[in-house]
């Protein structure tokens, strides 16, 4: 196999290359590289919850699945935030309204990263709602909270990348936008709570989500380089931590 030029171009393929993966018994350089040739044949296709936005340029340092009975507070800022920050098209409102209300299948995570943007750095936290469609697909929204990071200081929260990305077969998202201009309270509350979540929640292993397959994903990874001060938990470094007003971490 010429793990320079291999790629999964076929469901047969990606069965085989799937089956191989499951059984575990492969060197970690080998696991790590079929891991990400099955995540590039996934993503290509909007196979499960995956995303570019969420890959490129990025480190996801720290994974949370939300509960919906227990989380609600997260989800009605999330809610508030795409009702009164983000300026969506009536049809784009339709599908946000829509998947929203549908609380028996809704389903939220948290990924915190570091990115790098054009040579800026960011700090940040997803709040990721979405639920299944088709059993093999995702209907997904992403709320992308981010501070921008200069000489090693997390410098405040300055804007939200939002993607509207419902399941319509393989196609760029429905909507995208960032927002940096007039963001409500509800925004800069969210941001708090979801930094309180990732320094609150990091040593909980019943809100940490893991999944053994993240171990071989290059944009699964701790943090590269510790900052001196950040909003996001820095393992051994409390006294890195940028406090917020409010402590509402569950």
């Amino acid at each position: 196999m010429d793990t320079k030029s291999y790629k999964i171009d076929s469901a047969t393929e990606y069965n085989r290359v799937k089956k191989a993966i499951s059984k575990k018994n492969q060197p970690s350089k080998i696991m790590r590289f079929l891991m990400n040739s099955l995540e590039s044949y996934r993503q290509s296709r909007k196979l499960g919850w995956s995303r570019p936005w969420n890959k490129y340029d990025l480190t996801v340092f720290q994974s949370f699945k939300l509960r919906v009975n227990e989380d609600q507070q997260l989800f009605e800022l999330g809610r508030l935030i795409l009702d009164q920050d983000v300026a969506m098209p009536e049809s784009v409102k339709y599908f946000v309204e829509e998947l929203l209300a549908d609380e028996e299948r809704l389903m939220g995570f948290l990924f915190v990263h570091d990115f790098n943007d054009d040579d800026h750095q960011y700090e940040g936290v997803t709040l990721s709602l979405g639920r299944i469609k088709d059993k093999k697909f995702r209907d997904r929204i992403d709320l992308i909270f981010e501070s921008p990071v200069e000489n090693g200081l997390s410098q405040g929260f300055s804007r939200i990348r939002v993607f509207i990305d419902p399941y319509m077969g393989v196609k760029e998202p429905l909507w995208t936008r960032i927002v940096s201009q007039n963001m409500s309270h509800h925004a800069f509350e969210l941001f708090d709570r979801l930094s309180a979540c990732s320094w609150g929640w990091a040593e909980k292993k019943e809100r940490v989500w893991h999944h053994w397959t993240s171990n071989y994903i290059d944009y699964f990874a701790p943090r590269s380089k510790p900052l001196n001060m950040s909003y996001f938990y820095q393992a051994g470094l409390p006294d890195s931590r940028i406090s917020n007003k409010d402590e509402q971490a569950a």
